[in-house]
């Protein structure tokens, strides 16, 4: 039976990769079944759950996001950005600025929270500056991305595959291992992004601005007469809800905005009705619907009487393969949608039956309880506007900045682990009371939590059960001829190919055990070559599926699935090629 084991193994993490690929089920759930397959049929054991999801990684990690909130929830980042930028008048400075600030904080910040907060800040400055958001949105994304491998810190899977070798008593990867590569990655990419990339970078329309000029396409205006028999009646009484491929989104009665419209919401003779959905089919209700007409205006001003705000879903949304109608959309946001826009481009259908991805761009016509609600969790993003924190006072501020550059400080000095100090600080928050429970639940990501844990265990059972092997040996066969060289380019493709269509957390947990194997069988310097890994495993630039930053930033620059690869392909490559010098000289890669 034992001999059966690593094909057992090898097969379920095929399988894994594949319904990865297919992006048909969610992450956490292919994850996690996995696991449950393993547990069940004896190769994986009890202990080995429990200390895989109590890893301290996986805690480290979700402490660093829990005090990220805590900074971006308490302090006022918004002003620093204003000052940062004031000066930067074209947007070749404004992006050179941008990314150079991006990547400096996402080294020692969570950087999905630093790209939510930027990305409204980036689209206003591009409307105001009459540039395309397209031009800054992918370098913005980069830049945080780039950022994270600055500090052990920086990305959760630098801090994962630190997870792994403190389980295969390897040894672990340090600030100093991390920092020199990962400036250099820094400033190589700025200048790029800076100078060429802005020639491969689109110049798409802002998808409000299409919307403004082709309003017709998105919203049909019908209004109720004098005399009308709708006169008195409710909404749900008219029969104007549940109608086939359309819905009222905003009634405009006496310039008045009424939004959501409720079912039970009265009508009054020269109301102003607006229909979102397949439009055409606005014709036939006027027709069917007694009482209902055209609006006497020819046309109406958008700017002026209907706000529409853009907001995205992010990766592991618990909107994600729902429709609107499913997610109770109206009646949990107090918001109506108008349009979805998906890979650059508008989807068509009933918007009630579209099931919702992330990485969707969403149009919506808000109600005054939206940014409450909205604010409440993580399943949406707003792209339009720069939402306002309910700071706590300045002393708990200044308290809590001293506590973070006392604790810096013990952790440079290594007086403390990162970990300690990451506790000390989070006490520090909960005292001070800059986080309290609902921020907690609100920042917490359960799918997240599952994916690490399930990827610590796979990544385990890869090595112990021989399955490592198995698939290392015929790599190490093919390479060995060429030199340690080829065998670092083999690596890091490998990684790349594997991280632009799974998350890389996903390829540093089925790649770990196969550079462990190469490491191990050939003796080489384990230092360079795992620093491959996590370099490689964070050079997510070829698509927008790759990272969680490239999703959120796919919506707002109206960007299509061959712009990602347009710059992506040859970021990669210089990127690849910094990584790999920066090993060869700088490391003796022969152990």
């Amino acid at each position: 039976m034992e001999e059966f084991k690593p094909y057992a193994v090898l097969a379920i993490i095929i399988a894994i990769v594949i319904l990865l690929v297919l992006d048909r089920i969610r992450t956490a759930l292919v994850f996690f079944a996995g696991v449950i397959l393993l547990y069940v049929s004896g190769i994986a054991d009890t202990a080995l759950l429990l200390e895989s999801f109590s890893n301290q990684s996986i805690i480290t990690i979700f402490l660093l996001i829990l005090l990220t909130a805590v900074v971006q929830d308490n302090y006022n980042l918004i002003g620093a950005l204003d000052a940062l930028f004031k000066k930067a008048q074209s947007p070749r400075k404004f992006l050179f600025r941008m990314t150079l600030s991006v990547g400096s904080v996402s080294s020692i910040m969570n950087n999905t929270p630093i790209v939510a907060l930027m990305i409204p800040y980036v689209y206003q400055w591009s409307r105001k500056a009459k540039t395309a958001p397209s031009k800054l949105m992918i370098p913005l994304s980069f830049a945080a991305i780039l950022g994270g491998m600055i500090t052990p810190i920086g990305t959760s899977t630098n801090l994962v595959l630190i997870g792994f070798l403190r389980s295969a008593g390897d040894p672990l990867l340090g600030l100093s291992d991390f920092i020199l590569p990962g400036i250099l990655v820094l400033i190589v990419g700025v200048i790029f992004l800076s100078t060429i990339g802005t020639k491969l970078l689109p110049s798409h329309d802002d998808v409000v601005d299409d919307m403004r000029q082709n309003i017709r396409e998105y919203l049909a205006e019908t209004e109720i007469p004098t005399g009308s028999d709708l006169h008195g009646k409710t909404v749900a009484q008219a029969e104007l809800r549940n109608l086939d491929g359309i819905y009222l989104v905003e009634i405009l009665r006496n310039g008045d905005a009424i939004r959501p419209v409720t079912p039970d919401e009265k009508l009054r003779q020269g109301d102003r009705l607006f229909f979102a959905g397949d439009t055409s089919r606005v014709v036939s209700l006027v027709e069917d619907v007694e009482g209902l007409t055209w609006s006497k205006k020819d046309k109406f001003q958008l700017g002026d009487e209907i706000d529409i705000l853009e907001v995205v879903v992010p990766y592991n949304s618990k909107l994600e393969g729902k429709t609107l109608k499913e997610s109770e959309f109206r009646e949990n946001y107090d918001a109506a949608v108008v349009a979805i826009h998906r890979n650059g481009e508008r989807v068509s259908g009933k918007l009630g039956e579209i099931k919702l991805a992330s990485g969707d761009l969403l149009l919506l016509i808000s109600g005054k309880q939206f940014s409450r609600l909205s604010n409440q969790d993580k399943d949406l993003y707003t792209v339009s506007v720069i939402s306002k924190r309910n700071r706590q006072p300045a002393w708990k501020r200044w308290l809590f900045g001293s506590f973070v550059l006392g604790v810096i400080a013990i952790i440079l000095a290594g007086l403390v682990s990162l970990f300690k100090g990451l506790i000390i600080l989070f006490t520090a928050a909960v005292v001070l009371r800059l986080i309290n429970a609902e921020g907690i639940k609100k920042n917490l990501n359960f799918d997240l939590f599952v994916i690490l844990g399930s990827a610590l265990v796979l990544g385990n059972i890869f090595i112990e059960t021989g399955a490592a092997e198995l698939v290392a040996k015929p790599f190490i066969e093919f390479l060995k001829p060429f030199g340690t060289t080829w065998i670092l380019i083999g690596i890091f493709a490998l990684t790349v190919l594997f991280t632009s269509f799974i998350t890389n957390v996903a390829a540093v947990s089925i790649l770990f055990p196969l550079v462990f194997q190469i490491i191990h069988d050939l003796n080489l310097n384990p230092l360079p070559v795992y620093l491959t890994l996590a370099f490689a495993a964070s050079a997510a630039f070829i698509t927008p599926v790759s990272y969680q930053t490239n999703l959120m930033v796919y919506g707002p620059g109206n960007y299509k699935f061959k712009d990602f690869l347009r710059i992506g392909l040859p970021f990669t490559l210089i990127y690849g090629a910094v990584v790999i010098l920066f090993m060869l000289n700088f490391y003796e890669i022969n152990g």
